[in-house]
């Protein structure tokens, strides 16, 4: 196909999405300026403008056919222009969905915005990295084994595909020298992505849908501790990582018969144009936001509080220049106010508990809430995003009863998070997949029973400790 004709066609289908979204958005609204929500399901007026409004910038979330964090400030706009004037007597002040977007979790997620910066700015995830790959010992597994727990480990403080893209990156020149039917060279396209998948659930700060669910949490007066998150999750996803070398090395790794492609592994130096004592304090400056964070509850410094000291000390003392904040994720932080923004309208409407309601979920146990939130959003990740999913999925579970909410919750934010069967179910398997060598078949059986075991762990081991932490209750079945 010519270059023209593929442009043409590139063409043709933008104008189809743009046509079809314009279609549901006009399907979404229409049945709300007539009043049909009300008569169909019993809303108020404020909860039909809800209704509508989630409708439309689910799609737009789902389909990505404006960028992420457009949406994220449409969410805010139709709600200062269409609901609050619609909402009638009570209405909320436009400061209950202005204060969404510079929230507490929003700084603590800017806080891990800076610090992933400064890790990749000064080299230290290379070095790292570098650590691993070098003290394999001549293992195919344990260099496979290395590589995931390294990626796992930086994906609880750095952005899970930049991490995937970094690691990929380090090993590239070794995947060159074997060939695309190379046990050891699928092993690898695997576990980096499936390990930054899984380490993202490490810590509030790992991964989108973790901050979007403590947003939500928070809303509704629950707080858990960065060393209480860090207590359920980390064997979580240590385990899953030595399960994920163990299906690895069954299925791949004991037809390796030759290690010489390990001997001629190259890895990228760390960059050594910044002084020492500049990376010193650095590091110093991570360690003590990380203490800060996990201890948390003993000094009664909030995360999001303790977040603004990385920011203040990296650009107040020049260890990130202005072109480091410029290049922080702003976008992210933007399309994460979104949620929160839509969330609080489900808050404040009710229609999250109209939802509750309407399907009967308030009678559920702890238990089968958790698990039943946890499956929902593992299956709707396979296909969608994580964090649309976050998003749709968790405003629903605040219109539980408060005894209810947390177990839900935590259940909706960690099963976002342990899909990863298709090529397009994470940023990381595509990047991965992208390499070439390994069929979606392959990612499908490999990813699936990672996925299923992940699960498996988290209710299992997970559950057992949050129960164990008095976070939630299952003793009643």
């Amino acid at each position: 196909m010519s270059l023209s004709k593929k442009y043409q066609v590139s063409v043709n289908r933008q104008v189809t999405m743009i046509r079809a979204g314009l279609l549901f958005s006009t399907l979404s609204i229409f049945p709300a300026l007539l009043g049909w929500y009300q008569l169909w399901f019993g809303l108020t007026p404020a909860q039909e403008i809800n209704v509508a409004i989630a409708l439309v910038v689910s799609y737009l979330w789902v389909t990505e056919l404006i960028p992420l964090y457009v949406t994220g400030f449409l969410v805010l706009f139709l709600e200062l222009i269409w609901l609050i004037p619609g909402w009638g007597p009570g209405a909320p002040k436009t400061i209950t969905f202005l204060s969404c977007y510079f929230s507490e979790t929003i700084l603590l997620f800017l806080g891990g915005f800076v610090i992933s910066s400064a890790i990749r700015f000064y080299g230290l995830d290379v070095s790292i990295a570098s650590f691993v790959i070098k003290n394999t010992k001549g293992s195919v597994f344990f260099l496979v084994l290395s590589l995931g727990f390294a990626t796992a480990f930086l994906s609880c403080f750095m952005n899970n595909t930049a991490t995937a893209a970094m690691m990929l990156g380090l090993v590239s020149s070794m995947m060159k020298s074997l060939e695309e039917s190379s046990p050891l060279r699928k092993s690898i396209l695997f576990m980096v992505p499936f390990s930054a998948n899984l380490g993202g659930i490490g810590t509030p700060v790992g991964t989108l849908p973790n901050v979007i669910g403590i947003a939500y949490l928070q809303e509704k007066g629950f707080q858990i501790g960065f060393l209480d998150w860090m207590a359920f999750a980390f064997p979580v996803f240590i385990l899953s990582v030595f399960l994920l070398a163990g299906i690895l090395y069954i299925v791949y790794l004991k037809k390796e018969t030759g290690i010489q492609s390990i001997q001629r592994i190259q890895v990228q130096e760390p960059n050594s144009n910044h002084s020492r004592k500049k990376r010193y304090l650095s590091i110093l400056v991570i360690i003590f936001t990380i203490i800060g964070w996990i201890t948390s509850d003993w000094h009664g410094i909030s995360n999001g509080t303790v977040a603004l000291f990385p920011v203040i000390v990296f650009f107040g003392f020049s260890l990130l220049d202005l072109n480091e904040f410029r290049n922080l994720s702003w976008d992210v932080l933007i399309l994460m106010g979104g949620g929160i923004a839509l969330g609080k309208a489900f808050e404040e409407t009710g229609l999250a508990k109209h939802f509750v309601s309407l399907f009967m979920l308030g009678d559920s146990s702890q238990l089968g809430l958790f698990l039943f939130f946890s499956i929902l959003s593992l299956l709707l990740s396979c296909f969608l995003s994580n964090t649309s999913v976050a998003n749709l999925i968790l405003p629903i579970t605040m219109g539980l009863p408060t005894d209810l909410i947390l177990p839900a919750a935590i259940g909706a934010t960690i099963g976002a998070s342990l899909a990863m069967p298709l090529p397009v179910s994470t940023p990381p398997n595509a990047l991965a997949f992208s390499y070439g060598g390994i069929r979606s078949l392959e990612m499908v059986k490999i990813g699936g029973t990672i996925s299923i075991l992940a699960w498996v762990i988290f209710t299992l081991v997970g559950g057992l400790i949050l129960h164990q932490l008095s976070i939630v209750d299952f003793s009643n079945f």
